[in-house]
C-alpha cells in the first residue's frame, strides 16, 4: 500500500500530497523530456515518472529556437543529448506495460536509430503506438513494419495489446497490412498521415475489429496526389468512422454496413472514384470537403443514401444559383440537418442580387428538413444563397397548404447563421415575419418581392444605427479609461 506524506500546512507542496495514481495522469499529459525534469522537485518526485504510462518522445524538445543560426557543433551536440535520453529513458522507466508510446523524430539521419527506439517501446505493448517523422518526404522514407522493427522477430506478442497505432511520415511495408489482419487481434483506430505505400499490395487495408479509419494524404503543386496512392475496396465489417482526405477512393461501391459517419476531403477528379460514394450509403453523418459542382450532382449516388440525417458540406461548389443545395433538398429523402460551411458559388449568380437569382425550382423532399446552419469565415452570407433559401422555405410552405407568412416562420425555426454574426439570419427573418404578419395573406408574387425589399432596407437601416451606437459606447469607454 502506497504511503502519502502528511498535507503541509497552508502555503507549502499540497500538489505532493496527491496519490501515485492522480499524479501518474498528470504527468502523463507531458512529453517524456519534461517529465523526467520533475525528479528535480522534491524527494517526493524523484523516481515518479519512471512508473508513469505513457511516454512522448519528442526531438523537437532538443531543437534550438533559431537552428539556421545554430553552428554545426552546437547541433551536432543537441542531436547525441537527444540519442541518448531516448535511449535512456525506456529501460530506466520499467518493465510494465504502457497505455501509450509516441516518438516523434525530426532529424533524417537519425531514421535508422529510430527502428532501435519503437522496437523498445513495442517490447513494452503499448495500447496506443505513435510515430511521426518530421523531415520533409522523398523516395527514401523510411519503411515501416512491425517486424522490421523488431528485427525479424514478428510483430507478437509485441502487438497483441496494440488498440491505436498513428503513423505519419513513413513509407509502409507490404507486410504492414497482413500485420494489421492477423497480428493486431485488437485493433480498433487507425490514422495514417502522409504515408507512403507499397504498391506493390496496392494499399488495401483489412482489419476484422477496425472501427475507425483516418487517412490522411498531400499533393503537390500540380495537385496530383502522392503517397498512400489508389484505395482497394475496405475489408472492414466493424467500421464506424472514416476519414479519408486527398487520397484516391477505391473504384468500389461494396457498402459498409457498420458505417455511421464518414468525412471524405477533395477526391480525385475521375469521375469513376465518385462510386466510392455508394460505398458510404448507410451512412447517418456524411460530410464532403472541397468537392466541385460535378462531384455533388451525382445522378443516383445520393438517392440510396436513406439513412442520412446529417450533411456538411466545407468548402464546396455548391453551384450557379445553388443547384447544389436544391438537387440535395430534392434527392436525400430523410435528411434532418444541413450545414454549409463557406461554400463557394460558381458562375454569374454570385455577384447578383438575391432577387435575380431566386428561381422557380418546386422542392419535392423538404419533409424530414429540421435545421440548416450556414457559417462564413467573413461573415457575409452570398445574397443568391439567400435568396435559394427563401425560395425554399417558399415552396415548402405553398405545398403544406400554410398561410403566407409560414415560410418567414420555417425560416426562423430551420436555418441558423454562424455565431459570430452581427445580425443572425434567424432575427432578420424574424423581423420580417412581425411586418408581414400585419399585412394582407393573398399577397402576389410580385408584391411580397417589393414587400420584402423594403423590410430588408429598413433592417438594414437598424443594424447601421445599432453598429454605429455600439462603436460610440466603445469609443466612450475608452476615453473613460484613459
Amino acid at each position: 500500500m502506497e504511503t502519502v506524506p502528511v498535507a503541509s500546512r497552508a502555503g507549502g507542496d499540497r500538489l505532493s500530497d496527491l496519490p501515485d495514481y492522480l499524479l501518474h495522469s498528470v504527468l502523463s499529459s507531458l512529453r517524456s523530456r519534461q517529465m523526467v525534469q520533475t525528479c528535480l522537485l522534491s524527494r517526493r518526485w524523484r523516481h515518479l515518472w519512471r512508473s508513469v504510462p505513457c511516454l512522448d518522445v519528442d526531438q523537437r524538445d532538443f531543437l534550438s529556437v533559431d537552428p539556421e543560426r545554430e553552428a554545426l557543433k552546437e547541433r551536432l551536440a543537441r542531436k547525441r543529448s537527444f540519442e541518448d535520453f531516448a535511449d535512456s529513458v525506456l529501460p530506466l522507466n520499467g518493465a510494465w506495460p504502457l497505455d501509450a508510446y509516441r516518438l516523434h523524430v525530426a532529424d533524417q539521419y537519425l531514421r535508422k536509430d529510430s527502428y532501435r527506439w519503437i522496437r523498445r517501446g513495442l517490447a513494452r505493448r503499448p495500447e496506443e503506438l505513435g510515430v511521426a517523422y518530421g523531415f520533409r518526404s522523398h523516395p527514401d522514407h523510411p519503411s515501416f513494419s512491425f517486424d522490421l522493427v523488431s528485427g525479424g522477430a514478428g510483430a507478437l506478442p509485441q502487438t497483441s495489446r496494440l488498440r491505436s497505432p498513428h503513423l505519419s511520415g513513413l513509407t509502409l511495408s507490404k507486410e504492414f497490412v497482413e500485420e494489421l489482419r492477423s497480428e493486431c487481434p485488437v485493433l480498433e483506430e487507425l490514422k495514417l498521415v502522409n504515408c507512403g505505400y507499397d504498391y506493390a499490395v496496392g494499399g488495401r487495408i483489412a482489419s476484422r475489429s477496425l472501427k475507425r479509419l483516418h487517412i490522411e494524404g498531400h499533393c503537390d503543386d500540380s495537385y496530383s496526389y502522392r503517397g498512400f496512392g489508389t484505395l482497394n475496396p475496405l475489408d472492414m465489417p466493424a467500421l464506424v468512422s472514416l476519414n479519408l482526405v486527398k487520397v484516391h477512393l477505391p473504384h468500389s461501391e461494396d457498402e459498409l454496413q457498420s458505417l455511421h459517419v464518414a468525412s471524405i476531403t477533395y477526391p480525385d477528379k475521375y469521375a469513376g472514384e465518385y462510386l466510392f460514394m455508394k460505398s458510404l450509403r448507410n451512412a447517418t453523418v456524411l460530410e464532403l470537403r472541397s468537392f466541385t459542382t460535378t462531384g455533388l450532382l451525382l445522378e443516383e449516388e445520393f438517392r440510396n443514401f436513406h439513412n442520412l440525417r446529417t450533411l456538411i458540406l466545407t468548402e464546396c461548389d455548391i453551384g450557379d444559383g445553388c443547384q447544389v443545395l436544391r438537387y440535395l433538398l430534392e434527392n436525400v429523402p430523410n435528411l434532418e440537418t444541413l450545414v454549409l460551411n463557406d461554400c463557394k458559388l460558381s458562375g454569374r449568380c454570385r455577384r447578383e442580387s438575391a432577387s435575380s437569382c431566386s428561381g422557380a425550382t418546386t422542392f419535392h423532399w423538404c419533409n424530414n428538413l429540421k435545421h440548416i446552419q450556414v457559417q462564413y469565415k467573413d461573415h457575409n452570407v452570398p445574397p443568391v444563397l439567400v435568396a435559394a433559401l427563401t425560395q425554399i422555405a417558399k415552396d415548402l410552405v405553398r405545398r403544406t397548404q400554410r398561410n403566407s407568412v409560414g415560410w418567414l416562420d420555417w425560416i426562423h425555426r430551420v436555418v441558423s447563421c454562424s455565431h459570430t454574426h452581427i445580425v443572425s439570419l434567424s432575427e432578420l427573418y424574424t423581423a420580417a415575419s412581425v411586418v408581414v404578419v400585419e399585412s394582407d395573406n393573398s399577397m402576389s408574387d410580385e408584391e411580397e418581392e417589393e414587400h420584402e425589399s423594403r423590410v430588408w432596407k429598413h433592417l438594414a437601416r437598424k443594424k447601421h444605427d445599432r453598429d454605429g451606437a455600439i462603436k460610440a459606447r466603445r469609443r466612450a469607454t475608452h476615453l473613460a479609461r484613459r
